[in-house]
């Protein structure tokens, strides 16, 4: 079930699964941005996305991940990055030429604790 309401903060004591599929509303002619990135992605992504965003890492989706059988997480162009950053990549792909930040949600599983852990992942980037 896909969320979409214009809510834009959360109590970080919220199931992250509550989360994982909310999307903000968004015009359609909404351009992508730093600014703007709450309104691709559940908030749940979004710290980790702006620390992407802030390094120069190519980012193509962010979500569950559930029509593609994989962790909920952040899925990024392997071949943009710098050769500095492909090695901190290099155990996360998914496929040839992407790979993911991804964090496994417990049913127990806060919106602050996924929160935290995958910023953990995404602060290993270096900025290119």
């Amino acid at each position: 079930m896909l969320l979409i309401m214009n809510k834009t903060t959360f109590d970080k004591n919220i199931k992250a699964s509550e989360l994982v599929d909310f999307k903000a509303e968004m015009a359609s002619n909404l351009k992508f941005s730093r600014e703007n990135l709450h309104h691709f992605c559940s908030p749940l992504f979004v710290e980790a996305m702006k620390v992407l965003f802030d390094k120069n890492i190519t980012t193509l989706s962010c979500g569950s991940g559930k029509e593609r059988g994989i962790l909920p997480g952040i899925t990024g162009d392997f071949n943009a990055l710098s050769d500095e950053n492909k090695v901190i990549a290099k155990d996360m792909m998914i496929s040839n030429s992407e790979f993911r930040l991804d964090v496994k949600i417990l049913d127990t599983t806060t919106f602050a604790e996924f929160e935290d852990e995958l910023l953990g992942i995404a602060e290993r980037f270096k900025a290119q």
